[in-house]
């Protein structure tokens, strides 16, 4: 699939695609206007056997869109479809042949298949019906005009003009509707990549495959600043026409080397074409406009990536510019719509990928704490008892040394320590089977992710408990996805740079509060007007429904947003 239209696999790997309603939709219009135009024809028999042929190619379109309408109800996979708006207007040619040229009543039937060409296959393939419709009615008109009287002239001169002005408006129309399908299709796509199972890595390379195959470009490269706050190297993604080469690991490079393709500033984007006169054009990104450029240094970045053309758009994480995304080699022309669109796309995706980033951390931090606490449990409860037993085997063999035979009672005590620590250890290890469900573990795993996302986000959480907090397991899970729920929506909504977690136990009931500044309060706030800006969490609101509690957003004295989920034990 491309921006101007849609590929032709699509209709073959979707069944259920949109397109084929929509080709059902055609194919009962087809077989509509071809049954019409035959009953209209049968009924008006002025001419005698001159209507023979004509009643007879009409006989035949009819068959062939009743077929054509059976096949598409079956999706069946030997309907031409992207043809048939071809197939449709060869009809169209002989039916005027047969009916006196540019004065036969099935003129109009030309817009058909320039509607079908437009809105099922864009802006190109409607101009091109346009023009080559246009062309052949021309000449039919000139070639079974019967004489050069006045009406059939200012006709032969209307109708033609008429079949241009308004396929050329009817292409344009379509393209934009096309070319919109597509740009959603696009995020729909980007999306669904954007998943924390696929790692950070193969989730960048798909989506720059996606793209590169979007605008059917040569190769989409990616460059963006490491993740690590005092790294000072770039990482480079690159995917190319051709295999694919998803997953693999981006290549390092210094920003002496990277200083070159971020050119020229986080606030411009690039439209550089070698071969055109004023060939490279800056777009700016706050303005949206487009200006003139000097084209030197493009020139150096053309000849580095080896191509004449590229699109290149800074990206931004958390409103800081992190690197930028270059199209190379694409035969679509560039315009400001087209950056616009781009610009808008890395800003959807741009957070996709950092909370995958962020995910993917806290797992890896996640499974590094497990193993410790597995490293610490093994030595508390497996090894220091090994340690005593060896220390009472020691003692043992020091008595029977020296001659002191009374032992029964040590290798009494030493059986009895044996069975309590083999008893210990089926505890432990039959624990880590099970998942043994402990009281005291949400405080200190909050704490660890409070942590781990000061350190990714450089959002500040203060984590606070009121009273004792023990819960079960399994509301300690749905409470911990809350919080992490909750500090996300800070990240991404609320412009501040710290955060607060409270947890308190207090008359039956858990109660959590996650809080976050806001700015300053303004008079229009202080009357009241700000609170239609608040919003529950879906999600959150949803888990702590699913719990029997409840949610409530409300704005303290602090003047902080508080989200305060309330949920009975």
């Amino acid at each position: 699939m491309n921006s101007n239209g849609t590929h032709p696999e699509s209709f073959k790997l979707d069944p259920l695609s949109e397109r084929w309603i929509d080709l059902r939709l055609v194919s009962i219009s087809r077989l509509l206007l071809a049954a019409a135009g035959l009953v209209v024809t049968v009924v008006d028999m002025e001419a005698g056997p001159a209507y023979i042929p004509l009643i007879a190619t009409l006989a035949l379109y009819t068959l062939y869109s009743a077929i054509a309408l059976l096949l598409s109800i079956r999706k069946s996979h030997v309907v031409p479809v992207q043809y048939m708006h071809w197939i449709d207007m060869i009809w169209f040619v002989v039916l005027i042949g047969f009916n006196s040229g540019s004065n036969g009543i099935f003129f109009s039937y030309f817009f058909f298949a320039i509607l079908v060409a437009s809105f099922g296959w864009g802006y190109l393939s409607g101009l091109r019906i346009t023009l080559v419709s246009t062309l052949l009615f021309t000449t039919i008109a000139l070639v079974t005009l019967p004489n050069l009287d006045r009406f059939e002239t200012k006709r032969l001169l209307l109708r033609p003009i008429e079949l241009l002005v308004l396929g050329y408006l009817i292409s344009r129309w379509g393209g934009f509707k096309v070319n919109l399908r597509n740009r959603l299709q696009l995020l729909k796509d980007v999306t669904v990549l954007s998943n924390t199972r696929f790692g950070i890595d193969r989730t960048i390379t798909s989506i720059l495959e996606t793209l590169r195959s979007f605008f059917d470009a040569d190769a989409c490269l990616l460059l963006t600043r490491g993740h690590a706050k005092a790294e000072a190297k770039y990482q480079l993604y690159r995917v190319r026409r051709g295999p694919a080469f998803g997953g693999s690991a981006p290549v390092e490079v210094g920003e002496d080397a990277a200083q070159l393709f971020l050119h020229p500033s986080p606030n411009h984007a690039v439209i550089h074409h070698k071969q055109r006169s004023g060939g490279t054009a800056f777009f700016n990104v706050n303005t949206r406009d487009l200006s003139a450029a000097d084209s030197a240094v493009c020139d150096r970045i053309a000849t580095a990536l080896d191509t004449t053309n590229f699109l290149s758009t800074p990206i931004y994480t958390r409103n800081q510019a992190m690197g930028r995304l270059y199209v190379i080699g694409s035969p679509q022309p560039f315009d400001n719509t087209v950056v616009d669109f781009v610009l808008q796309l890395m800003d959807h995706v741009t957070p996709l990928i950092e909370n995958i980033r962020l995910v993917d951390s806290l797992a890896s931090y996640a499974a590094d704490e497990e193993r410790r606490r597995i490293a610490r449990d093994i030595h508390d409860s497996v090894i220091q008892p090994y340690v005593g037993l060896q220390l009472g085997i020691a003692a043992l063999e020091k008595k029977l040394q020296s001659g002191d035979h009374q032992v029964l009672e040590n290798v009494q005590e030493l059986l009895d320590l044996t069975t309590q620590e083999l008893l210990e250890l089926r505890r432990y290890v039959w624990g880590l089977r099970a998942g043994e469900e402990r009281r005291d573990v949400l405080l200190p795993a909050i704490e660890r992710f409070a942590a781990r996302f000061t350190s990714v986000t450089g959002i500040t959480v203060d984590v606070k408990e009121h009273g004792k907090i023990e819960i079960n397991d399994r509301l300690a899970a749905e409470l911990f996805q809350m919080v992490a729920e909750g500090l996300s929506n800070v990240r991404r909504h609320a412009l501040c740079n710290d955060a607060q977690v409270e947890l308190a136990c207090t008359n039956g009931k858990f109660v959590l509060q996650i809080k976050n500044p806001r700015p300053p309060v303004t008079s229009f706030e202080e009357n009241g007007h700000d609170q239609q800006k608040l919003f529950t969490p879906r999600s959150i609101s949803e888990r702590a429904a699913m719990l029997g509690g409840k949610t409530v957003v409300s704005i303290d004295k602090k003047n902080f947003t508080v989200v305060s989920v309330t949920i009975p034990l």
